[in-house]
C-alpha cells in the first residue's frame, strides 16, 4: 500500500515553533496515513529533527541551503534534485513574499500540485526599517503573482488570502483551509485544572493566560503592560505566558523590571499545552497581526472567555467567547480587570465543529486538495 501513497512535500520555514507547523502536525495526525505521506522541505533540518513529532512519524526531511536571493542557480539546482524524486504536490507555506522560484520550478517540472498557502497578514519584524524593506519586496511579488506560479492557492482566512495574493489571483479562487484543532483535546478538566493550579500556587488567583511564539507579532509585551494596570483594580489577576522565541528574555526582564514576579510567569513551550489552558481564565491574544490565531480557536474549545486585538481575522471568533478589542492598553487592563474565575464553562464542541473548525471534519478538505 505504501508505494500507491500520494506524496506530499511541505515546504516550511526554518522557525519551528509556529503555526505552520502546528497546522502541519495537527493534519498529519488525522490524514489518512495509507493514502498520503508528508515529507519536508526544511533549511532547518536539525531542529525538525529533533521534533516529538518526527519521533512518532519519521517524516522524511529534505533540506536545501541557497536562497532566491543569495544564489539563484544553486537554489534551482537544490530543488530540482530534491523534486525530481517523484513527488505528487509540493505545499508551499508562506507568510510573505521573498519570491517564488521554488514555485515556478515546481510548475516547470509538471508537479501535479503545486500549492501556495498563506498562514499570515503582515511582516514579523521588529525592527522598522527591516520591515519596510520587506514589506517593498512583498509587495513587487505581490502583483507579479498569477497561476503560472501554482495550481492552487489557499489561506487560513480571507485577510490572509487578501493579504499574499494580488490582482492575478481571483478571490474566488482561493480555498480557505481552516486552522483546525482536536476539540475533544482541548475540552474543560478540571481535575487538570485544580491539580496544575495547586502545584503553581495559584489556587485562589484568576489567571489571565497567553499562549504563542514571543516574537513582535504576538505583542505580549502590550499584555503585560495592560496585566499592570488591570491588577491596581484587581490584585488576584496573575499572568501567565507560555511559549518559547527571540523575545523571552526581554519578557522576563519586563517582569522583573515592573515587579510582577509573584503576579506573572513566563513558560517556556509545554508539551501539554492543552492542560495550561484549563489553568487560565481568560485567554488574551493581542497579537499585532495574525493569519488566524490557531490558539484562539484552541482556548475557545477549553471554554474559555478571549479578549483579541481587532487586527486578527474575524474567523477567529468561532463562538461568542470571543471578544475583540482595539490594542489600546486602557480597554483591555478594563476588561481585565472585570475578569472572574472560570470554574464552569460552556461546551462549544458542536459551534466550533459547526463552523468547520474540528480537525476531524477539516483533515477531508486537505486530502480532497491533494487528490
Amino acid at each position: 500500500m505504501a508505494g500507491n501513497r500520494k506524496r506530499i512535500l511541505h515546504m516550511t520555514p526554518p522557525i519551528i515553533n509556529n503555526g505552520v507547523y502546528k497546522y502541519i502536525f495537527n493534519q498529519m495526525e488525522y490524514i489518512d496515513r495509507e493514502r498520503f505521506q508528508f515529507d519536508f522541505l526544511t533549511r532547518n533540518q536539525k531542529a525538525l529533527a529533533a521534533t516529538k513529532e518526527y519521533q512518532k512519524y519519521g517524516f522524511g526531511i529534505q533540506t536545501f541551503c541557497n536562497t532566491e536571493r543569495n544564489n539563484e542557480e544553486d537554489l534551482r539546482k537544490e530543488i530540482t534534485a530534491v523534486l525530481c524524486q517523484g513527488y505528487d504536490a509540493i505545499h508551499l507555506h508562506t507568510s510573505f513574499w521573498r519570491g517564488f522560484l521554488i514555485e515556478q520550478i515546481a510548475m516547470e517540472m509538471k508537479i501535479p500540485k503545486v500549492i501556495v498557502h498563506s498562514h499570515s497578514t503582515w511582516v514579523d519584524v521588529k525592527d522598522d526599517k527591516k520591515r519596510e524593506e520587506i514589506l517593498r519586496l512583498h509587495n513587487a511579488y505581490k502583483e507579479k503573482f498569477d497561476f503560472r506560479y501554482a495550481t492552487d492557492v489557499c489561506a487560513c482566512s480571507c485577510l490572509a488570502g487578501d493579504w499574499l495574493y494580488g490582482d492575478g489571483i481571483p478571490r474566488e479562487k482561493i480555498q480557505i483551509l481552516p486552522n483546525a484543532v482536536n476539540i475533544e483535546k482541548y475540552s474543560f478538566q478540571p481535575k487538570i485544572r485544580d491539580r496544575l493550579r495547586k502545584e503553581m500556587g495559584i489556587e485562589d488567583r484568576i489567571v489571565v493566560g497567553n499562549v504563542g511564539r514571543y516574537c513582535y507579532q504576538k505583542n505580549q509585551e502590550f499584555l503585560i503592560k495592560a496585566f499592570v494596570k488591570a491588577r491596581e483594580h484587581n490584585k488576584k489577576l496573575f499572568l501567565l505566558l507560555v511559549g518559547g522565541g527571540e523575545l523571552k528574555q526581554e519578557l522576563k526582564k519586563l517582569i522583573h523590571d515592573l515587579a510582577l514576579k509573584s503576579d506573572a510567569c513566563c513558560l517556556s513551550w509545554q508539551d501539554n499545552v492543552q492542560d495550561y489552558f484549563q489553568i487560565m481564565d481568560v485567554f488574551c491574544l493581542p497579537s499585532r497581526f495574525e493569519g488566524l490565531g490557531i490558539t484562539s480557536v484552541e482556548a475557545q474549545a477549553a471554554g474559555l472567555k478571549c479578549l483579541l486585538s481587532d487586527t486578527i481575522p474575524k474567523e477567529a471568533g468561532v463562538t461568542n467567547l470571543a471578544v475583540f478589542l482595539p490594542l489600546d492598553k486602557q480597554i483591555w487592563a478594563e476588561e481585565l480587570a472585570r475578569c472572574v474565575p472560570s470554574g464552569e464553562r460552556e461546551d462549544k464542541e458542536a459551534e466550533i465543529g459547526q463552523a468547520g473548525y474540528d480537525i476531524k471534519t477539516a483533515v477531508k478538505k486537505l486530502e480532497r486538495l491533494y487528490e
